[in-house]
């Protein structure tokens, strides 16, 4: 009986470790799956963060992208004012004894923009004209408007203005935008053209071949004062850049006056204009972290940086040896 009690108890331990590790397998599911269903939870959280943290960068570039759209004018922090007169350049095909004389204003304050575009005619037929504008910024085309002279007529003034879209006083409040009054034709200026990236302005027949021409490249008059944006590495520090270009006999003159405060003392700079390094080969911050930086036109092409004259400026930014930028001006 001790041999089959003996046998018994070695019966029951085997079932004991049978049952033990039936329960043991049988609780280890339930964990497992929990886990399973952790890590599931764990990655899907890594996958959304990444993908948040992907969209917040293209979120990113696109404003970047859109702050420094490699064109004057646009959505700056300060004020630029741009203007224009000249004589438009008559081709082959114009009328003999014709005349256009091209006046531009153009505001910017923070952003918001006003604009007229001024034509004075003398001696066109009667007929349809259209008049278009390319872009500096990507060569295209974009049509500005059409205006009509009429048989009686032997002069006119066209002007092209958002001055109502912008909320300015309107004495002709409810007439037609297009309005046709005597000598006087006013048109809208669309609002998808910046007028500070206007390269030329052309003056075409009902045929579309070209009376007039005028190149504003470098025939204007541009000041601007813009806030800096710090960088990364001093988001405390400010400053501003004051620029004066005008032309004269082809000649462009002017200057940019760049400031900052709260920027790393003693710290040598690195000043570029449209990417490019300016003429100031050597600036310096003082002792109390401020900079002022004077930068002139040189040489015969009266450039500030290689290629780039004072009316082409763009963006000017200031940077640290490592190229670590400390302020930057979008004009």
């Amino acid at each position: 009986m001790c041999q089959r009690g003996q046998v018994t108890n070695l019966s029951r331990f085997g079932s004991s470790d049978r049952v033990e590790t039936a329960v043991r397998s049988k609780n280890s599911n339930p964990q497992s799956k929990s886990e399973q269903q952790l890590n599931m939870k764990v990655k899907r959280n890594l996958s959304i963060t990444a993908l948040l943290a992907a969209a917040f960068c293209l979120s990113f570039g696109m404003s970047v992208a859109k702050a420094d759209d490699n064109e004057q004018g646009g959505d700056i922090e300060g004020t630029e004012d741009l203007n224009i007169e000249m004589q438009m350049t008559p081709t082959a095909a114009a009328p003999p004894g014709s005349s256009i004389e091209l006046q531009l204003q153009a505001d910017n304050e923070d952003g918001t923009t006003q604009v007229e575009l001024e034509l004075d005619e003398n001696g066109l037929p009667a007929g349809t004209f259209t008049v278009s504008v390319t872009l500096k910024s990507d060569g295209s085309t974009v049509q500005l408007g059409t205006f009509t002279i009429a048989n009686d007529q032997t002069e006119a003034e066209i002007k092209f203005s958002n001055e109502d879209e912008n909320g300015d006083e309107n004495e002709n409040e409810g007439e037609d935008q297009d309005e046709n009054d005597g000598d006087d034709i006013e048109l809208p200026f669309p609002a998808n053209v910046n007028p500070f990236d206007i390269a030329t302005v052309s003056v075409s027949n009902s045929s579309g071949v070209v009376l007039f021409t005028a190149d504003l490249t470098n025939a204007s008059t541009l000041t601007a004062n813009i806030m800096g944006k710090p960088g990364p590495t001093d988001p405390s520090a400010t400053g501003s850049a004051v620029l004066n270009a005008h032309a004269s006999h082809s000649r462009i003159n002017g200057s940019l006056h760049i400031t900052g405060q709260g920027l790393p003392p003693n710290m040598p700079l690195k000043v570029t204009i449209n990417g490019k390094a300016s003429n100031r080969k050597k600036a310096t911050t003082s002792s109390m972290g401020t900079v002022n930086i004077m930068i002139n036109p040189r040489g015969k092409t009266r450039t500030v940086a290689r290629g780039v004259n004072l009316l082409q400026v763009k963006n000017a930014t200031l940077t640290n040896k490592s190229g670590n930028v400390l302020l930057k001006f979008s004009f």
